[in-house]
């Protein structure tokens, strides 16, 4: 979390006015009353105008130096992480409601962990909040599914093929093992046989999905030789050029560099582009589902390259808060595209 204001700058009245005073924000007091302590406040932009998190708190100055009050600001799926490593308790209890000490204890907590979850959610929720502005409601819903339903599926989808390897191991796989695992479990036999099953529905799952990804996915290559192995040169243009809509065979109307050549392709609506790492984001041992993207050509002419290990590295205009390139409409229509907006929608993100 990248601290923004501070002691001794500001005292604390003053860090919380700057937050509520100039900011239009609603406080988690629900997770507040959960993870802070004595005058820590944490606060989220008000739906609709972008979902930071900001937390005002005590920070150490370093072992033994004391600590002093500061604020600092996240972007939603940045503080979710490690905002469900400080619930993890509530969550916790959320998982397995029905055998939570907590909640035979003291009756009511149920509602307090329930007011915990809603902040939270609201906090996952902004992440693709300016995806449905942009794009309808139906990209923030697929958003959803690919980063917390489709994982949340297959991790259960895991759990179940791991508990059907332990049966496995205790009942076999012979034709009386569904019989023998519920009389054992107190199963009926129809639950029994579909978990015993799972180990083996599990892998046929995953590998037809392989063989649909390598017959669906589009998967793109540089035009020319790059030095870089065919894998990974592979991996580079199609990290940068994701869902794209590609048009092969469409030549650059501007003249492209012979060092950059082997890394163009035209974009629909982009116009002529290249697939560049973004300076600033991209590290030699990074993934490059988070640096590489296209950009129009004009734009990486005038922003300048250089090549690292064969890979395009280009201080592209890009928004670290979005994971967006800041296209330049001027430059997207010297390379024959239409633009829509000055921001595109190119952006970094690890689909798998």
């Amino acid at each position: 979390m990248p601290t923004i204001h501070r002691e001794p700058d500001f005292g604390y009245d003053d860090l919380v006015d700057l937050v509520e005073g100039q900011l239009r924000v609603v406080e988690l007091t629900a997770v507040n009353a959960e993870i802070g302590g004595p005058g820590e406040r944490l606060w989220m932009m008000e739906p609709g105008l972008g979902g930071d998190v900001y937390r005002l708190w005590r920070k150490s100055r370093g072992k033994g130096r004391g600590t002093y009050w500061a604020v600092d600001r996240d972007r939603p799926w940045e503080a979710v992480v490690w905002l469900r490593e400080a619930l993890s308790g509530v969550l916790g209890r959320l998982t397995r409601p029905g055998a939570a000490y907590a909640y035979a204890l003291e009756p009511g907590r149920e509602e307090q962990d329930l007011a915990v979850l809603d902040e939270l959610e609201a906090v996952r929720l902004a992440g693709v909040e300016e995806l449905g502005r942009s794009l309808g409601p139906g990209a923030a819903v697929g958003a959803l599914e690919r980063e917390v339903v489709i994982p949340a599926q297959a991790e259960l989808a895991r759990a179940g093929a791991l508990r059907s390897r332990l049966l496995r191991e205790h009942f076999g796989t012979g034709p009386d093992a569904a019989e023998r695992a519920a009389a054992e479990l107190g199963w009926d036999v129809g639950k029994a046989r579909k978990a015993l099953a799972a180990h083996d529905d599990y892998r046929t799952w995953v590998r037809e999905g392989a063989a649909h990804a390598r017959t669906s996915v589009p998967v793109h290559r540089p035009s020319g030789d790059t030095g870089l192995s065919a894998r990974l040169a592979a991996t580079l243009m199609t990290a940068a050029c994701r869902e794209e809509e590609i048009v092969p065979g469409r030549p650059s109307p501007v003249p492209i560099p012979d060092e950059l050549a082997p890394w163009y392709v035209y974009v629909r609506g982009l116009g002529a582009c290249i697939a560049v790492a973004v300076e600033g984001v991209h590290t030699p041992d990074g993934n490059p589902w988070e640096y590489m993207t296209v950009a129009p050509v004009v734009m990486v002419l005038e922003a300048g390259w250089t090549v690292h290990e064969g890979v395009i590295v280009s201080p592209v205009p890009y928004d670290l808060g979005s994971e967006c390139v800041i296209f330049d409409e001027d430059a997207i229509l010297a390379g024959g595209g239409e633009p829509p907006s000055a921001v595109g929608p190119a952006s970094g993100g690890d689909p798998q």
